[in-house]
């Protein structure tokens, strides 16, 4: 219908509509009443915005001591403190904050006046670095006010919707479980969706692939995220708190079955930390109401290199292999021997095979409340999951972060209070000491890896060409060296020959202006100002795509864009893991195989000068390249990648007439 003639319709029914109206008023008839229409939810089932953040408040900072069954007061669900009390003094009072004892208890302003009946500092939580920030505060005042609703739903609804308070953070699960905690705190776990380099590398890969990746790598990183809805382009500052756990607690000790399959996706199971079993190790688990704890059981799997694997073999829709730790595991010497993945990196010692019975002894939780002697004693794991990578976050960021810094740049330390100063001065203590712990861990797992051997003439003659042969032998028995996503991963060999003067007259291993290797990913080697390593023993895998030409080269990031420049992954529509990867993409392998060792041979020609000639080897390591680091949009973090120097073998030529 033409748009005049719309138009002219629209009034004709409007003016007849009016015409009835008019009507049946003077004839004393009054048109029905208009409802509005009903709220989605409303009573008898309630649904109040503050309650998730006063729940996530109370199990974070108040339940590790009031707990059901102890002489305190419970605080760990709503029904607890709707019905609770201190002495007569009843614990929530809806619609009257200034008379719920839980907010009087918690309730302090550093600033308060003189007379205004606030407190400069709270009665509750007794550590200072858990006060409750103006905002917590703002946010339980107002829920209390605002009636101290909850949510529920209607009787005839059974689909529960999955919200953050189904899922226990780790810090609930520090109160009990504090070593535990502590080491996590500081591993690659806990920083697994924190990585700045992994958000700038899934950020390129969803632009890469128009979206059509989905949750293929954030489903690893943070499967608590995952299971909430998060979609795989959510910037880390939109996303929940237990999303920025990365693999938290739960993401292990939630699953109650064997899930034989790889690249993440697992079934964490949601619920109440009292309400949903956590599963371990052990046979003979504590727990329950009787000490006013979770209840727990044995899962033989979670002891199993497959429960590893499922997030330690990557394989995406196409059929490449990405990261395949869990298989080179599976074809190793140590799978033969029963050496699983925990025995090396669970143990005291990381990278170094322990079994259980060599562990320490140690209680696997300290109940506040609940006598010593109740908690059996274990042969204690290490959840510190030493491996190549570290934080590249300030210290202030990782691994652990006070509440108020979500709610003021802390930056700024002139506008901080002196509480604000005086707690992010012991946070930025606490943190510097466990990425200390960290660090150290690193490098006693990346010690374990390689040694290497140098054989070198110890004279010559002036204008001689001779030989250095080089060998690196793996010391892993378990995979390769490098593992994981070995096509980022660079562990290569330097050798370097100066003259008395300290004049390079030889090279192999060094770094080009960018700090990359001079293979075929430098710039500089790209553009023709430097020439490529001839020599170069690099231990990194690469990416290979199929161009249109019908040749191959080697790519940084995971994506074929030479063949089919359409940027959507489907999924292969071939058996393309029958060959370990699709037609038009693969990783070569450079990576040294388990126990093996490979050589080097690099040609010196001696200038005719006589002297003493040094000869300097070194076995690197490099989590990343900085090569990498551009191609993400990340070249701000290319001051942060490390080389590290596994072995170092230093020698002298004496060069004579």
């Amino acid at each position: 219908m033409p748009a005049a003639k719309k138009l002219t319709s629209q009034l004709a029914v409007l003016t007849i509509g009016l015409g009835l109206v008019g009507a049946l008023w003077l004839v004393g008839v009054s048109p029905s009443q208009v409802e509005a229409v009903p709220h989605t939810i409303s009573q008898p089932h309630p649904y109040d915005q503050d309650w998730p953040d006063v729940y996530m408040m109370m199990t974070q900072k108040c339940v590790g001591c009031h707990r059901p069954g102890t002489d305190r007061v419970d605080l760990t669900s709503y029904d607890a403190l709707i019905n609770g009390k201190i002495g007569e003094d009843r614990l929530v009072v809806p619609g009257s904050p200034e008379d719920s004892a839980l907010f009087l208890y918690v309730e302090w302003d550093e600033h308060a006046a003189v007379g205004s009946g606030i407190p400069r500092t709270p009665e509750m939580p007794t550590d200072k670095m858990q006060w409750l920030t103006p905002g917590q505060q703002e946010s339980l005042k107002r829920w209390i006010a605002n009636g101290a609703l909850e949510y529920c739903l209607p009787d005839h609804c059974n689909i529960t919707p999955l919200t953050e308070m189904e899922f226990p953070s780790a810090k609930q699960c520090q109160a009990c479980h504090p070593n535990q905690y502590e080491e996590w705190s500081r591993s690659m776990h806990a920083y697994a969706q924190h990585s700045p380099a992994f958000e700038a590398f899934n950020l390129t890969l969803m632009e890469r692939t128009s979206g059509t990746q989905g949750t293929f790598c954030t489903r690893c990183h943070t499967p608590v995220g995952t299971a909430l809805g998060e979609n795989g382009n959510l910037r880390n500052v939109h996303r929940s708190r237990i999303s920025m756990e990365g693999v938290t607690c739960v993401a292990c000790h939630r699953r109650s079955t064997k899930h034989y399959k790889n690249s993440g996706r697992l079934p964490v199971e949601p619920g109440k930390l009292e309400d949903v079993c956590m599963y371990g190790p052990f046979d003979n688990g504590v727990g329950g109401p009787e000490i006013g704890a979770h209840n727990s059981a044995e899962l033989p799997y979670i002891k199993s290199s497959q429960f590893c694997g499922e997030c330690h073999d990557v394989i995406n829709p196409q059929g490449v292999r990405l990261e395949e730790a869990f298989s080179e595991w599976q074809n190793s010497p140590a799978a033969k021997e029963g050496i699983t993945c925990q025995m090396c990196h669970m143990g005291p010692v990381q990278g170094l095979p322990f079994q259980e019975c060599d562990r320490p002894l140690g209680r696997a939780a300290i109940v506040p409340g609940v006598p010593e002697e109740k908690i059996p004693l274990r042969h204690l794991t290490n959840h510190t999951f030493a491996g190549p990578d570290y934080s590249m976050l300030p210290d202030t960021e990782f691994p652990e972060k006070l509440d108020w810094m979500y709610e003021k740049d802390y930056r700024d330390w002139n506008s901080l209070s002196k509480y604000e100063q005086e707690t992010l001065t012991e946070l930025r203590k606490k943190n510097r000491y466990s990425l200390k712990i960290a660090d150290e861990k690193r490098l006693e797992v990346l010690s374990q890896a390689a040694e290497v051997h140098v054989t070198a003439p110890p004279t010559a003659r002036p204008g001689q060409k001779v030989n250095i042969d080089v060998t690196v032998r793996s010391k892993l028995s378990g995979h390769s060296f490098p593992t994981g996503f070995t096509a980022e991963r660079q562990a290569w060999v330097s050798t370097i020959v100066r003259d008395c003067n300290g004049h390079i007259i030889f090279a192999s291993g060094d770094l080009d202006s960018n700090g990359d290797l001079r293979d075929e990913h430098s710039y500089a080697v790209m553009s023709n100002k430097i020439q490529r390593d001839r020599y170069l023993l690099n231990f990194q895998n690469k990416f290979i795509a199929l161009t249109s030409e019908g040749t191959e080269r080697s790519v940084i990031l995971s994506v074929n864009r030479h063949l089919m420049p359409i940027n959507i992954l489907r999924p292969a529509n071939g058996i393309s893991q029958s060959y370990g990867r699709p037609p038009t993409f693969r990783l070569a392998k450079g990576s040294l195989a388990p126990l093996s060792q490979q050589s080097q041979t690099y040609p010196v020609h001696l200038p005719n000068t006589p002297g003493t000639y040094h000869v300097e080897v070194r076995l690197n390591f490099r989590h990343l390249p900085p090569t990498l680091m551009d191609h993400i949009g990340a070249p701000h973090l290319k001051h942060l990648l490390q080389v590290v120097v596994l072995q170092e073998w230093c020698g002298t030529i004496e060069v004579a007439p």
